[in-house]
């Protein structure tokens, strides 16, 4: 168990004896009481008040910058999202017309040998008519190619 602390702590020092053991008395002067700690002024919580103000005006304004960030990263994000989806459908436009582009050349390949074929039997037979009636090496080498090229149509 514990003993309370005697008043003293909290009492002042009892004054210095006037006369000393030898008799002879003292100057005895005493020592000034220091004066009451003055109350405390209100400017320590006008200081907070004008603080905690500006942390709040500052919180506020820096609310309504990420905000209007966030507005206008949102409206970028849906702009993009819609240029990549246009950006696909013409994708898939390309690819549909690049396998048509292929089909139309092979088409035209073949067209091309087809008409060189054509042309070639044609004028083999132009100029196997246009020849007298006969037998000549030239009669013989036209029907020749007649006979080669024309039945490949």
């Amino acid at each position: 168990m514990t003993t309370p602390e005697s008043d003293q702590l909290f009492t002042p020092p009892a004054p210095p004896p006037t006369t000393p053991s030898n008799g002879v008395p003292l100057q005895y002067q005493p020592t000034p009481t220091p004066p009451p700690p003055a109350p405390a002024g209100r400017a320590p919580i006008v200081a907070l008040t004008v603080l905690a103000a500006v942390f709040a005006l500052v919180t506020g304004l820096f609310t309504v910058l990420y905000l209007g960030e966030r507005a206008d990263r949102d409206a970028i994000a849906a702009a993009r999202a819609d240029q990549e989806r246009s950006l696909a459908d013409v994708s898939g436009k390309q690819d549909a017309a690049d396998a048509t582009l292929a089909t139309n050349r092979s088409r035209e390949s073949a067209l091309s040998s087809e008409h060189d074929l054509l042309t070639r039997c044609v004028e083999a037979a132009k100029g196997y008519f246009d020849l007298p009636p006969g037998q000549s090496p030239e009669s013989s080498r036209l029907f020749r190619v007649m006979y080669d090229v024309c039945p490949q149509i």
